[in-house]
């Protein structure tokens, strides 16, 4: 006798063994190589301290305004017995008065607009209207007193304004 497999189970035998034979894993994948480092950059160097007023930190204190019996006063220091620069105003002559408590010698104010000296001591009287005190109330940020004695660097604030606005009434 003859046995003949008909095409459907030849097929069927075939699958079955197939469904049998062990599987394959899948071939594993290669680590990701990591970049290179990047070269080691030398740190650069600290800029060097600038000697324009502008870049430098202010003279340590505070701004205080307060009403004088001949008009009012601003004064800028470590504390208010203690300033190191001052702007009053003599409201009767329509003046204002630059002091820097102890120093003697000439006093050059700086501000953005321009740099100019103001006298031979340590106290200066300016008209209301003069022009120097528009620029110290709108320097930008900062005005500098030089003279002898160590450099004052003041932040513009509205103190010495009030006072020069004082004058002008």
């Amino acid at each position: 006798m003859r046995l003949g497999l008909s095409p459907f189970v030849a097929l069927a035998g075939a699958m079955l063994l197939a469904g049998c034979a062990a599987k394959t894993a899948a071939p594993a994948r290669p680590e990701p190589v990591a970049p290179p480092p990047a070269p080691v950059q030398p740190a650069p160097a600290a800029p060097a301290p600038s000697d324009d007023w502008r870049d430098l930190p202010p003279t340590p204190g505070d701004w205080t305004y307060r009403r004088t019996s001949a008009g009012s006063e601003a004064r800028y220091g470590p504390s208010e017995e203690a300033p190191v620069f001052a702007l009053a105003c003599e409201a009767a002559r329509r003046q204002v008065r630059l002091t820097r408590p102890g120093a003697a010698g000439s006093l050059t104010l700086r501000t953005s607009y321009r740099d100019r000296a103001i006298g031979s001591a340590a106290q200066a009287t300016v008209d209301a209207n003069d022009a120097l005190l528009d620029e110290i109330a709108f320097s930008r940020g900062r005005f500098v007193v030089e003279g002898v004695g160590p450099r004052l660097v003041l932040p513009a604030w509205p103190e010495p304004a009030r006072v020069i606005e004082d004058c002008r009434e």
